[in-house]
């Protein structure tokens, strides 16, 4: 099963220094041929299921495209983003330009001209208008995070400009990455967020459209009206597998071009099968870049466990774990143990790294830590379990056992914790679903959960920003420990205000020595940037030595990928 990282809060932007006013390259264009070179299909396969539905809306999470990540084959970003590298500007995409004005609370958007829809209508600053406005009048369409404009202008065909309350440079990735839909064909549509838009439907500026939809097969073909020319792949394929084993298999096989799924055992499984054409990001261990933090989610107001809203039992609990045997166990070593208690993913933050948290959680279990810790707290041993006023430190880790890497975590560290003097036990019997509802909303004790967050300033924010919480029972957007901090407020607007570099890292740093401090989570893992590729039809693939895009399972990425492979003649 893959993972990807998704963010339905705030996507903010540290790779852009909130100094910069502007970015303009109208030169910019993907690297495609002057005609198709092969008729071979790229095989793709992201997320396994049974069957497919006829179902290409990319503003509906449960859709076809949206599941197996291929919505900006057809619909298109105005600009892409190498979350792999921190300092890499925005890619113009639909957009060539943009510059902030007013505070940071005026976006002027210069447009691509010559673009056309699939369908020969031209492309104009109305479609990105009427997008914009669209997340507003169908709130649920914006899954993307957006933030709320005051107005909303078209002054030219290739001109956009969006008015926000406050200042939003901080969200211009969210901005910058929303897909654009077609206003022509799109004022029809009564319910957006959830209508079935079927293939022959699916019109967007992209470089493929729908060619054939089977319950078992879905298949793009090249889009002639494409404005960056004809794409070296010929078709896109997507077969339909039952379950993550099957489509090992077939993987393995060869029967499969990109994947993004965690496989156990994947250099056994996959590159030994042949060593020459199937490969992984890394050529040894971890294997995957890392693209997200993997953290002990704690619930800081679980009235079940109300320990767990104690700091020094929260630090205890992070002392007390193995991160190495977690990795090199339940991981198969595609994740590294975190090092840093401020929250930030290493190495890709490593330039946003406050040094006061560089280096300061271990690897191996920290036993003295954790008697010395939980005694200055209160605490005493009583028949074996760290106890005070006659309660033990008593909680539940919940994974769903189907999630077999972080299931195997949650069963070390209930080992690990009890060992020591915890009283924790794990329950694995949740679907997904039921598992992420009772984050959501609060009614869990503990949860290990991968990050969210393109940027340095958006993982720190998923777990630190308690305005994107809320009370237990209602469904939280971030923030699912409940965490509340006026102190990471205060820090949280300071960088969405910030001017310059400086302010903007010195604002990182607060909310780094936040984190550490407070631990309202426990960073455990480097979570990997599952990716899986082979070199027998296609080369040209993103790799360790020409990190040019994220290759994990996001929609844009494969589109950057797609645009950037070669047929082996």
């Amino acid at each position: 099963m893959s993972r990807s990282t998704t963010t339905k809060g705030l996507a903010l932007l540290v790779a852009i220094g909130l100094s910069m006013a502007a970015c303009t390259s109208s030169s910019a264009k993907p690297a495609t041929s002057s005609a198709a070179a092969s008729k071979t299909p790229l095989v793709i396969e992201d997320n396994p299921v049974a069957t497919f539905t006829n179902d290409f809306n990319p503003f509906d999470s449960t859709s076809a495209s949206s599941t197996e990540n291929t919505n900006s084959l057809v619909y298109e970003p105005l600009f892409q983003f190498n979350t792999l590298d921190a300092t890499s500007a925005p890619i113009p995409w639909l957009a060539t330009g943009y510059a902030w004005s007013n505070g940071n609370r005026t976006l002027t958007l210069t447009l691509r001209s010559g673009v056309k829809w699939s369908d020969g209508t031209a492309f104009t600053s109305a479609d990105v208008a009427y997008t914009f406005g669209l997340l507003q009048s169908a709130p649920a369409t914006n899954t993307n995070g957006v933030p709320a404009t005051t107005s909303i202008t078209a002054p030219t065909p290739t001109s956009v400009v969006l008015n926000f309350a406050s200042p939003e440079s901080v969200n211009f990735e969210a901005i910058g990455t929303q897909l654009i839909v077609p206003q022509h064909l799109w004022t029809s549509v009564s319910t957006p967020a959830t209508a079935v838009i079927t293939g022959a439907d699916a019109i967007g500026t992209g470089p493929y459209v729908v060619n054939h939809f089977g319950a078992q097969d879905i298949t793009y073909k090249v889009n002639p009206t494409y404005w960056g020319g004809t794409p070296k792949v010929a078709a896109v394929s997507l077969p339909a597998y039952a379950g993550n084993d099957a489509a090992e298999l077939a993987l393995a096989s060869g029967a499969i071009d990109l994947t993004g799924n965690d496989i156990n055992n994947v250099q056994s499984v996959f590159v030994n099968k042949d060593p020459a054409t199937n490969h992984l990001f890394y050529s040894s261990a971890p294997y995957f870049p890392a693209g997200n933090t993997v953290s002990l989610l704690l619930n800081n107001k679980d009235s079940n466990a109300p320990e767990l809203g104690d700091v020094a039992v929260r630090k205890a609990i992070s002392a007390a774990l193995d991160r190495a045997s977690m990795a090199s166990q339940c991981e198969t070593n595609y994740e590294a143990p975190a090092t840093s208690a401020g929250g930030l993913t290493l190495p890709i933050d490593q330039s946003a790294l406050d040094p006061a948290v560089a280096n300061d959680i271990q690897s191996s279990p920290q036993n003295s830590t954790v008697t010395s810790l939980l005694t200055a707290d209160g605490y005493s041993m009583v028949g074996g379990k760290w106890t005070k006023a006659g309660k033990t430190i008593k909680f539940t880790i919940i994974d769903p056992n189907t999630f077999t890497d972080y299931w195997c975590d949650a069963q070390a560290m209930v080992t690990e914790l009890n060992s020591v003097g915890f009283d924790v036990s794990d329950n694995g019997a949740f679907t997904y679903n039921a598992w992420n509802t009772a984050i959501t909303t609060g009614d869990y004790d503990a949860a290990l959960h991968w990050g969210q967050g393109n940027t340095s300033f958006q993982r720190l924010q998923f777990i630190l920003d308690p305005s994107n919480t809320a009370p237990i029972g209602q469904v939280a957007a971030e923030d699912f420990e409940r965490y509340s901090s006026p102190a990471a407020t205060a820090a949280v607007t300071a960088y969405e205000n910030a001017t310059t570099s400086a302010d903007e890292q010195s604002a990182l740093n607060s909310l780094q020595e936040l984190f550490a401090n407070d631990l309202p989570a426990i960073p455990v893992l480097y979570g990997a940037a599952w990716y899986e590729y082979s070199t027998a039809n296609f080369t040209g693939w993103p790799t360790s030595a020409n990190p040019y895009i994220n290759p994990s399972p996001n929609s844009q990425a494969y589109e950057y990928i797609v645009l950037k492979l070669t047929p082996v003649s």
